[in-house]
């Protein structure tokens, strides 16, 4: 098939990078890279199969019952967008078939979130796009229903609705089903078999494989591989090496396994029983931001060029309010395991088992790089204002209502204040410069069941987030959850701030770098805490945990968990998606009485797993902490990384008051002002630059053409930037 897209006739996307001087700031304005030949390119027999990987959060988040942060943020459903790009573009794109990898929803036991998925699914079965589904981990029954959640919105009738519908093992829990598509004048079996199918299951697949013996097939199921920290995938201990060895690898027919989740994306190639290879492909985009930010997959079979390509996108992202997209909004995330094509000769593949397979007529385009187009036509990128640089330590909004605000790159030792690489020793202190006393201090080394700590462990940096107008921070290493080796600073007992309560809201900032060596040992390690434990103010859930405390999950989420003296007073927790390691991240927890709620933003970017219903901070009444968090009433899971200032006040604070606001004029130099990274521009009124808009240029567009990069280069070191 020969299929152009008429929204894409006579429309080239340009890769030049536009420099715009906008008064005396530089904004930089990146469009999307496109690939170097036409959507059209050499014409092949070609197809698309679509992904749709856990989409858990759409479902939870569309409710009403969480606020529906969605539609009131953006106007519109990432589900319900990831549906209609299907259908929409099953033509243009040649799609036969879709699959979809279960965790269809958070909470099987609630029922909106299944109204969300029930209404997006519609999308595809109005408009004709077959589909398999399949119940992921978080789909299963939990409360013994008589029929199973999954079941009563997915029904097999309902699944009987798509042409390609064979049948459904309808058991409870492990429902699973198995679909016919053709595509290219061949066709290809998908097994969709339920989380973590049991052997009765997996004996049920086996006799739809020896039914149908001499059919490509794909098999899908919720849970097929896992990933390392270094974005290595393989068959999961957990199970997904089991249905290998027993499903997959006996049956040659079997050539590719798709699965999600486990959080990441990439592939690994396995060998069967027969020494042939099989593509086992991970998606779950779940921890990335807004849940997912709408992203899916499209794999790409091309079968004269002897390829298989995948490519992700999110069509969500394209139809976002413009005003309203930011640094982790990716249109087409190019990340090595995000897109990837690799060799596979279909023919020599199948001939053992469907030796008259053969390719269609060669007359469809690169479909990837069509997918590419359709999805960047109209779109507009965000121009990211990192915003003025500080002038000087004090160019920062100074709010009356400020409980405290410490600042480590104030940092004393013997009332001298630290410089660059000095050790934070044992009494170095952390000033509270909004006048109430409540100064942090480093505590006496290896007490409170600490072991091991040494002077070293805490030293001073210059080094602090660009847009932090404190002059350095403090960076903690060597630490070591197993050996107890904590070093923290806390405030005196009877400190103000350890009384208070907050019950007219909140607004907690602070800047914090996790260091790139950051792994298992460091799990659930804690920036700053409120000692004591929640058994003390009365809280039988997890009585062990701190009244508050700011932590890093073994997900790489920021997860700020609190007790509330209104509302949820048995505690609640903001989630982050997954924040990346070795940059600085501004964090500012806001809680509104007005609104009841508490919100978190990353570098200024709402989150999307917030609080509803919570006022105020509970409290033991003893001290603040940094540098760790509290388990038991004792210090617990150290800090790796480096804390920059950190501000709580009383009141919901709107962006324009927050640490990364500006309150001078500009007129000084920017570059003495200590802010990391600032050194080399000096615009006299500040300077907006497009710092993530610049590294994906570099990434894309630039790096496809070295003469183009060498002159943005020049231009931008006539203004002072360096790269």
């Amino acid at each position: 098939m020969n299929v152009q897209n008429p929204r894409l006739s006579g429309h080239r996307r340009s890769r030049t990078v536009v420099a715009t001087l906008v008064g005396s700031s530089l904004v930089l304005q990146v469009p999307v890279p496109t690939q170097a030949a036409e959507a059209g390119g050499d014409l092949g027999s070609r197809f698309t199969l679509g992904v749709l990987p856990d989409t858990q959060f759409y479902s939870r988040y569309g409710t009403e019952e969480t606020g529906n942060l969605y539609e009131q943020r953006y106007g519109s459903q990432p589900f319900e967008s990831q549906a209609q790009f299907i259908v929409d573009n099953q033509d243009a794109l040649n799609i036969p078939f879709t699959t979809h990898l279960g965790d269809v929803v958070d909470q099987s036991y609630v029922t909106p979130e299944w109204g969300v998925a029930d209404r997006a699914m519609k999308i595809m079965e109005e408009g004709g796009a077959n589909y398999s589904i399949l119940p992921g981990n978080h789909d299963l029954a939990v409360n013994g229903e008589a029929v199973s959640p999954f079941s009563q919105t997915f029904s097999a009738e309902r699944a009987a609705q798509n042409e390609t519908f064979q049948e459904r093992q309808d058991r409870y829990n492990q429902e699973s089903e198995y679909h016919i598509f053709e595509a290219e004048g061949q066709q290809y079996l998908v097994l969709a078999l339920a989380w973590r199918a049991d052997d009765e299951t997996l004996a049920w697949a086996q006799k739809v494989l020896d039914t149908h013996e001499d059919l490509p097939t794909i098999l899908t199921s919720h849970e097929v591989t896992n990933i390392d920290a270094d974005g290595d995938v393989f068959l999961s201990e957990s199970y997904g090496r089991k249905l290998f060895d027993q499903l997959v690898a006996p049956n040659d027919q079997v050539f590719m396994t798709l699965g999600g989740h486990h959080h990441g994306a990439g592939y690994v190639i396995e060998q069967n029983e027969k020494g042939h290879d099989v593509v086992n492909v991970l998606q779950d985009y779940q921890m990335a931001y807004q849940g997912g930010n709408g992203l899916l997959g499209l794999i790409e079979f091309d079968l004269t060029g002897n390829e298989l390509g995948m490519t992700a996108l999110s069509p969500w992202v394209a139809e976002k309010p413009q005003e309203s997209l930011n640094q982790f909004d990716h249109l087409i995330p190019e990340g090595k395991t995000d897109s990837w094509t690799i060799p596979f000769s279909f023919e020599e593949r199948f001939e053992g088992f469907a030796p008259e397979w053969e390719a269609g007529d060669a007359d469809d385009p690169d479909y990837s790089a069509l997918a590419r187009e359709i999805v960047s036509t109209g779109y507009v990128p965000p121009t990211i204002e990192s915003g003025q640089l500080p002038v000087d330590e004090q160019d920062y909004p100074k709010v009356d209502n400020t409980a405290a605000h410490w600042r480590p790159g104030q940092a004393t030792a013997d009332g001298k204040r630290l410089t660059d690489g000095d050790t934070a020793g044992v009494g170095t202190v952390i000033p509270d410069v909004s006048g109430h006393g409540n100064d942090m201090k480093r505590a006496e080394l290896n007490t409170r069941g600490a072991s091991g700590a040494q002077e070293d462990d805490v030293t001073y940096s210059d080094d602090t987030h660009e847009l932090s107008s404190d002059a350095g921070s403090l960076n903690w290493r060597n630490v070591d959850s197993e050996s107890k080796r904590l070093n923290w600073f806390e405030t005196a007992s009877d400190a103000v701030v350890n009384e208070e309560t907050f019950e007219d809201g909140y607004t907690f900032e602070t800047f914090i770098r996790i260091d790139d060596s950051f792994d298992g040992d460091n799990h659930w390690m804690g920036a700053i805490a409120r000692e004591g434990s929640r058994g003390e103010i009365g809280v039988e859930a997890e009585a062990s945990e701190p009244p508050a405390t700011l932590a890093v999950s073994s997900l790489r989420e920021l997860q700020w968990s609190a007790v509330a003296t209104e509302g949820q007073t048995e505690g609640a927790s903001n989630w982050s998606h997954e924040v990346p390691k070795d940059e600085w991240l501004h964090v500012a927890i806001v809680n509104d009485p007005e609104e009841d709620t508490v919100e978190m933003f990353v570098n200024g970017a709402p989150i999307l797993r917030d609080v509803l219903d919570a006022s105020g901070l509970a409290t033991a009444k003893d001290p603040w902490l940094m540098g760790a968090t509290m388990w038991d009433g004792d210090p617990a899971n150290p800090w790796n990384g480096s804390i920059g200032e950190t501000r709580i006040t009383h009141g919901a604070l709107a962006p324009d008051q927050w640490l990364t606001a500006r309150t001078h004029d500009g007129s000084g130099d920017n570059g003495s002002s200590g802010s990391s990274g600032s050194s080399g521009s000096s615009f006299g009124g500040g300077v907006l630059v497009a710092v993530l808009g610049l590294a994906a240029a570099l990434g894309g567009a630039l790096a496809l053409n070295p003469a183009l990069l060498n002159q943005v280069r020049e231009q931008l070191e006539k203004f002072g930037i360096r790269f």
